[in-house]
């Protein structure tokens, strides 16, 4: 008997893989038809079989399918910011350090991929409080996290400006993803506990220069770090092996600070 755990249900993302191990993300809906290569099947005709199974289209194309992974998800989530990609947010969980039960302040929601992944990291006895400036993204992104996990309990999304003001209790972690990442740093330093690891996402050099010489610039951070990430796919076949030949390459820059124990300058005041 299969696993309850593994049986489909309405309302599941579900991926179909072919022969050729290409893919086709798509949803199950009671009552509902799904179009892939060679045709369309009915959902209810998928409700209750067990991830893993092989099924085939009225032309007789089969395929198996399962429910995704994160990183089959992730680049599919409707958005209207760019995602962080799966290649980064592996770096992001490990250089961040974010461990179950820990408390994390994330600037900058987007599309909710981010909020989704340090979610799952932080469990049911951590609690995450997204910080966004635009209305359109807090709605998207608990739109998408939503989809992903249903109620989440200890997510806390916030529609505000932390360029301007962070107000949450002490934090552990804080992840930063938003256009100008150094405007947020002396807001962040208060609310990050001394040994708090605070890491910054960006895509272009400029903003991690400008963002590393505030930290410099801070005496509540030290240890600064800067990387990116590479990722190359391989081609493996009974009589070749050889890199796949399209690359993941640049996406974006990690930047990874430690909070020392130094008390914390008074942000700026707003001019507004």
């Amino acid at each position: 008997m299969p696993s309850p755990r593994s049986l489909l249900h309405a309302g599941d993302n579900v991926v179909f893989i072919d022969r050729k191990e290409r893919e086709y993300l798509r949803a199950l809906k009671a009552g509902g038809r799904l179009s892939l290569r060679g045709g369309q099947l009915a959902a209810d005709d998928i409700i209750g079989l067990p991830e893993g199974s092989l099924i085939r289209t009225p032309s007789n194309e089969a395929f198996w399918v399962f429910r995704p992974s994160y990183a089959h998800l992730i680049p599919n989530l409707p958005r209207r910011a760019q995602v962080i990609y799966p290649k980064d947010v592996g770096p992001i969980l490990l250089w961040g350090d974010i461990f179950p039960g820990a408390a994390v302040l994330e600037v900058g929601a987007g599309p909710g991929a981010l909020s989704i992944a340090l979610l799952r990291a932080i469990g049911p006895n951590g609690s995450l409080t997204t910080v966004e400036a635009r209305q359109d993204f807090c709605d998207m992104a608990r739109e998408n996290v939503e989809r992903f996990f249903g109620p989440a309990p200890t997510w806390t999304l916030q529609h505000g400006d932390a360029y301007e003001h962070i107000d949450v209790p002490e934090v552990d972690r804080v992840v930063i993803d938003v256009p100008e990442p150094w405007r947020v740093i002396p807001h962040a330093a208060p609310v990050l506990r001394p040994g708090g690891v605070l890491l910054g996402y960006s895509p272009t050099t400029l903003q991690v220069k400008t963002l590393v010489d505030e930290l410099h610039a801070n005496p509540c951070f030290t240890a600064v770090e800067v990387m990116e990430n590479l990722l190359r796919f391989w081609h493996v076949t009974d009589m070749s092996v050889r890199p796949h030949h399209r690359m993941v390459a640049h996406t974006g820059f990690i930047m990874v600070a430690r909070r020392t124990a130094e008390p914390a300058p008074s942000p700026p005041v707003s001019s507004t």
